[in-house]
């Protein structure tokens, strides 16, 4: 999912359907995408229905949540993850040891290396404007990445 806007971009980069995820019907459109369910989905905002995101896992599927779950309408009933062999799974960068972190930046590094795929750059502003930056982020104001530079 992206918004609409980014949706060349998502395509560019290899997905074969882009859905946007402020769309109202957005659980049915997945739902229709996917009618065998997910494999894997990865939820790095939190946003979603945790409920409606179980339902939408294949069997033997599994969720990975980099953020706090979302509520929302709906009640995640245990028995859901149990009868389709579903698991959830948190990750937290933070509990990593120095050697993970040295493996994970280096398979990033070779990902990408070998994919089209870049970060968007919304700007650059020195260290000294942290306060500012983290600002412009939680007004929702930045489309892409803050980058900043040491002088």
């Amino acid at each position: 999912t992206a918004r609409a806007e980014d949706a060349p971009a998502v395509r560019a980069l290899g997905a074969a359907e882009v859905l946007d995820y402020r769309e109202p019907d957005l659980t049915g459109r997945l739902r229709r995408a996917a009618p065998d369910g997910f494999d894997v989905h990865l939820d790095t905002s939190g946003h979603g229905v945790l409920a409606d995101a179980v339902e939408l896992l294949a069997h033997g599927g599994r969720m990975v949540a980099m953020v706090g779950l979302g509520g929302g309408p709906g009640e995640l009933s245990p028995g859901r993850l149990y009868t389709k062999d579903a698991s959830i799974v948190g990750f937290a960068i933070s509990n990593a040891g120095v050697s993970d972190l040295a493996r994970a930046a280096r398979a990033v590094g070779r990902l990408l290396r070998d994919s089209p795929w870049r970060p968007r750059i919304a700007g650059r502003l020195p260290l000294s404007r942290t306060a500012e930056a983290h600002r412009r982020l939680e007004a929702g104001e930045v489309r892409g990445r803050l980058v900043l530079t040491v002088p």
